[in-house]
């Protein structure tokens, strides 16, 4: 039997990709053993896998998340940095007690690329986005650059220190050059559709992309009472959503809710780190929750308010619901750009100069999404794209062949 340990990064939006293509290897009979934080614990046995949580509070997604939040993705990588020499060493001891035909980490993991190469093992990279590339500050106007480079520059000390600290601890030989993350491996799996990726030099023959990994027929987690009730009313179901890692705050949902106050659609607010209570009396036509089981929720959705993260937007896509995208981070923008030239999303920016965005912007955007037949059936057609690179069924076709490989 072949076996296959994964070394994932403790976030929804890249644990979840990777979970489809998990259950296929299961399927098949791959013994796979995956390591990551205990949240993700019963997705990750659902989809048939063996489950190891990796030490406590090393890393977890509120861990990302506050790193996040600081506006600065080089504090994300600061923070990666520091719990790099905690679970390499980690997953070492599990590779040697009983050692897998391959590893398979996220892009960003970088413990998982030093602990296969520490031990001898073929490793197997899941990109969960597309590779961004220096020239995306073009896109930016330099109110926005400033905003952006800002906190990067002040967390680079950080990041610094961590990287030397890594490079005392394992070595120059385990430790990829610059720029390290994202991380390749032997094999790079691309969770992502070919025709996203913008030319860049990193794509090689190690490269493959399988497009979106969600099954659209898959079963998908129960919603509550109070929520089913509310999404079989009259009228279009609007999801609003910035993903787990980002916080608007109070005022961006309440911007929303009195943007669609008067609006015959049924909305439904997933907060995240906003508590619902901040956002004060709501309207008949909208609830609101920290989290709701996003992929059940778009099955029944019109339009989706994201901030344009590739799972979201991908899982967005998928389901044939255009988006509103208002993105937290260049890498955001980017794929609300792509979506839009290709007509499946509007996008407003005002995020990323740290401004906010209007109501009557927010409805005008909701709206149009809601009336114009036009981003639904680009929505439509792009999700049958998509899915052309063959998905998960792809994805483990390519790990199965690295891993019987003589």
């Amino acid at each position: 039997m072949a076996t296959l340990v994964i070394a994932g990064m403790p976030a929804a939006g890249h644990v979840n990709p990777t979970l489809p293509v998990v259950a296929e290897l299961t399927r098949r009979g791959v013994d796979v053993t995956y390591a990551a934080d205990a949240e993700f614990a019963d997705r990750i046995t659902g989809a048939g896998a063996r489950f190891v949580p990796y030490p406590v509070d090393v890393l977890t997604s509120r861990d990302i998340a506050a790193a996040t939040a600081s506006g600065s993705s080089v504090a994300v990588v600061a923070r990666i940095l520091r719990a790099t020499t905690a679970l390499a060493p980690f997953l070492v001891d599990l590779l040697r007690a009983g050692p897998p035909a391959a590893l398979l980490h996220d892009s960003n993991a970088l413990w998982g690329r030093i602990a296969a190469r520490t031990v001898g093992l073929p490793t197997i990279s899941f990109m969960t986005t597309f590779f961004v590339g220096t020239a995306a500050m073009r896109a930016l106007s330099l109110r926005e650059s400033l905003t952006v480079a800002g906190p990067g520059l002040r967390d680079l000390p950080a990041a610094v220190r961590g990287r030397r600290a890594v490079l005392r601890r394992f070595g120059a030989g385990l430790v990829p050059r610059s720029p390290m993350l994202p991380m390749r491996g032997d094999l790079t799996v691309f969770g992502v559709p070919a025709e996203l990726q913008p030319p860049d030099p990193r794509v090689d023959d190690s490269c493959h992309f399988v497009g979106t990994t969600t099954d659209p027929a898959a079963p998908t987690a129960p919603l509550d009472p109070d929520l089913a009730a509310h999404l079989a009313g009259d009228g279009p179901v609007v999801l609003v959503s910035l993903g787990t890692l980002h916080s608007a705050g109070p005022a961006f949902f309440r911007a929303c809710r009195d943007a669609l106050a008067d609006h015959p659609a049924r909305v439904v607010l997933a907060t995240g780190g906003t508590d619902p209570a901040a956002l004060g009396p709501l309207p008949a036509n909208t609830v609101a929750r920290r989290s709701v089981p996003q992929l059940a929720v778009l099955r029944r959705a019109s339009v989706f308010v994201t901030h344009g993260g590739m799972n979201s937007a991908l899982e967005g896509i998928d389901a044939g619901v255009p988006l509103v995208v208002v993105p937290q981070q260049v890498e955001q923008f980017l794929i609300g750009q792509a979506l839009a030239e290709r007509g499946a999303a509007l996008v407003l920016r005002q995020h990323l100069s740290h401004r906010p965005v209007p109501v009557d912007a927010l409805r005008g955007a909701v709206e149009r999404a809601l009336t114009d037949p036009a981003p639904r059936t680009a929505a439509a057609e792009l999700a049958q794209r998509f899915r052309a690179g063959g998905g998960a069924a792809r994805a483990a076709d390519l790990i199965e062949h690295l891993l019987t490989a003589p």
